[in-house]
């Protein structure tokens, strides 16, 4: 039976139990634009190698495939012909969703007798997808460490588990959900030995430091943006101590020789208090690290911004996302536009610089709205800034508020028409295309920009993306000219 444990017998002619092999695969995203392609930094998927860590401390012999930065060439199907793994599990968003049912058609032409779990923001938010269309026997819901383990250990007597979803006589069984796991601390490091590091690259502009990674601080946002799936970890916080951060950094350092990271988190100050007292260990170890972080424009505040300095921070991405006051109260993002300016100002005078995310297309946003954003863009004057579409992901409050549909078996037009979107898909990259060369393509931003840019690789990237925008990177495709 597929799952099921071999045994051996050892040098004394004992028979034992071996564990099996599991593999685990981040199925990937790749942007179809060059522009986006381009803006976009990746990074090993923490998620899925904190679940690979405590699997190896249960003594399985693990493997990890991350095809967001590996090539589709068949390396699938060579893993699966080297490991035989009895359980392979997806970490799934609703954008890689065509590429799990992908993977799994193919792995299954193999052959291949596995147990598919799969887990992550859209999995937990929608299980009955992945169970009704064949993609997964079991779907871990919330926070996988424990439950993952759990019930590879009891595999096929699950019923028991919580935090898991499976199928019984074609019907949708929930377990009771699992409760959030506080002791963060406790978790071992994610298992990056799996992935090559070199493979992951941060976006131009950015320090390209060898073998960057990224490093969490906490779990949970208390915000109510409507555009954000918190079916995962929700609204209640829990962090890790600042010593297991500075111990974690010193691990990287003396493992990897990383020198660069990133704060996996959707806010780095969101407890000040347990910020400031991070922030501190970190000046006082000078561990030499360069890092970034996230943070709400509303929170930016001078002697905290400064402490950051101290400690190594370069810049800090926060979530703008519209330039019309109207929509970002539709979307409950809880800021004012003066607060998004005066930000600016304030990670200026404190030597960081700044990227600001935007998203158009937000239900009844009209184009002259979208238009507001591309010019508050323009005149906020963050070093960087990123302009994406709307996308209604299942889980999100704005989705069930308007009822959006979502294409799932569309890689590049996942959102479908609706009649609270004032444009077109087509029109809405359009749209995209104005916004970056409207903001990049200002002689003088121009010029400062390039002025940041010390690494060979990178001047040619963003000369490519340079030509992109000219030629429509969005709308017409990769921008690369026609074969």
């Amino acid at each position: 039976m597929a799952g099921s444990l071999a045994g051996v017998y050892d040098a004394s002619g004992r028979y034992s139990v071996s564990k099996p092999d599991i593999l685990l695969i981040e199925p990937g995203y790749i942007p179809d634009s060059l522009i986006e392609r381009i803006a976009t930094s990746t990074m090993p998927p923490l998620g899925l190698l904190q679940v690979a860590a405590m699997l190896e401390l249960d003594g399985y012999p693990v493997h990890a495939l991350d095809f967001s930065v590996m090539p589709m060439d068949g390396r699938l199907q060579r893993a699966v012909h080297k490991f035989d793994p009895a359980f392979i599990g997806f970490s799934c968003t609703a954008p890689c969703l065509p590429n799990v049912q992908q993977m799994v058609r193919e792995i299954q032409d193999m052959g291949c007798e596995a147990v598919f779990i799969c887990g992550g923001y859209d999995a937990t938010a929608r299980p009955e997808v992945y169970l009704r269309r064949g993609l997964a026997d079991v779907v871990v819901i919330g926070e996988g460490e424990f439950s993952t383990g759990e019930l590879i250990a009891a595999w096929p007597k699950i019923d028991d588990i919580p935090g898991i979803a499976f199928l019984r006589d074609g019907e949708v069984v929930c377990n009771p959900q699992r409760a959030r796991n506080k002791s963060l601390d406790e978790l071992p490091y994610p298992a990056r030995h799996l992935l090559p590091l070199d493979l992951y690259r941060l976006a131009p502009g950015y320090r390209q430091s060898p073998k960057s990674t990224s490093v969490f601080f906490h779990r949970g946002c208390p915000h109510q943006c409507t555009f954000c799936d918190r079916t995962i970890f929700g609204q209640k916080m829990s962090f890790r101590s600042a010593d297991s951060i500075i111990e974690e950094l010193k691990f990287l350092s003396r493992t990897y020789g990383t020198t660069e990271f990133r704060f996996h988190d959707d806010r780095f100050l969101v407890h000040p208090r347990k910020a400031e007292e991070l922030l501190d260990k970190m000046i006082e170890q000078d561990l030499g690290f360069t890092w970034l972080c996230a943070e709400r424009v509303d929170r930016l505040e001078p002697r905290l911004l400064a402490k950051m300095k101290k400690a190594g921070c370069y810049r800090i991405e926060s979530g703008v996302e519209a330039g019309s006051q109207r929509v970002l109260d539709l979307i409950r993002k809880g800021i004012k536009k003066e607060q998004a300016i005066e930000a600016f100002h304030r990670a200026q005078d404190a030597g960081i610089s700044l990227l600001s995310n935007f998203i158009l297309g937000f239900p009844t946003e009209t184009r002259a709205e979208m238009e507001e954003t591309i010019d508050f863009a323009i005149e906020m004057r963050p070093d960087y800034a990123a302009f994406f579409m709307f996308q209604p992901y299942p889980g999100s409050t704005i989705a069930g508020e308007f009822d959006l549909p979502w294409d799932d078996d569309h890689r590049r037009f996942s959102r479908l028409p609706h009649e609270s979107y004032t444009l077109t898909n087509h029109e809405m990259e359009g749209v995209i295309d104005l916004a970056y060369r409207k903001f990049y393509l200002h002689p003088m931003r121009a010029w400062r920009l390039a002025k940041q840019v010390d690494h060979a690789e990178d001047i040619l990237t963003m000369g490519m993306a340079a030509v992109s925008m000219l030629r429509g990177g969005f709308a017409g495709g990769t921008g690369a000219p026609a074969a």
